[in-house]
């Protein structure tokens, strides 16, 4: 017998009439393509990650939770992961230095990656720039990479466009990590 909570009837049926904005005939597009449309994508999957429940309290299992299924298909279809060919994390290690404005502390979710090699690599990258940098993984998706956080607005420029240069085409400002 299938049982479904009503919230996860909600969230589903939500899911189902909902596209976020740049969506796809279904066939993958390039990364540098998708853009805001993985933006929204990733937004849409954190809201339903922030307010699913599980029987327990966690989701740390390995399998990937049904709330989050349909989330996770319409980023892989769109292209949102960031593959290894799309990764130019090389070149001279510019320092991200504090300047500019003042701002309450800011994350940047730079990307997705779907191989722990990168994984190493963004890392690497990342720190060498003298960034916090964290990964969390996520069944179903590969392990996305966190920046942060920022105190000023130049320093949050300056991370958003090292990102860019490292071949993660979508980052984003995110109050959500998780």
């Amino acid at each position: 017998m299938l049982r479904i909570s009503l919230f996860g009837a909600a969230a589903l049926a939500l899911a189902a009439c909902s596209e976020p904005s740049g969506g796809t005939s279904g066939t993958e597009v390039s990364q540098a393509d998708a853009g805001s449309g993985c933006v929204a994508r990733f937004q849409y999957f954190d809201t339903v990650k922030a307010t699913m429940s599980t029987p327990t309290g966690r989701d740390d299992r390995a399998s990937v939770p049904a709330a989050l299924q349909f989330p996770i298909a319409r980023l892989q279809q769109a292209g949102c992961m960031t593959k290894s060919a799309d990764l130019t994390l090389e070149g001279p290690a510019v320092p991200v230095v504090n300047s500019g404005a003042e701002i309450g502390p800011t994350m940047i979710h730079a990307g997705v990656v779907t191989d722990m090699g990168d994984d190493g690599r963004a890392k690497r990258y990342f720190e060498a720039r003298g960034v916090n940098v964290r990964t969390i993984g996520q069944s179903g998706l590969g392990r996305r990479v966190y920046l942060g956080p920022f105190t000023t607005q130049g320093a949050l420029d300056a991370a958003m466009e090292a990102a860019r240069e490292g071949g993660f085409a979508y980052p984003y400002v995110t109050t959500f990590v998780g």
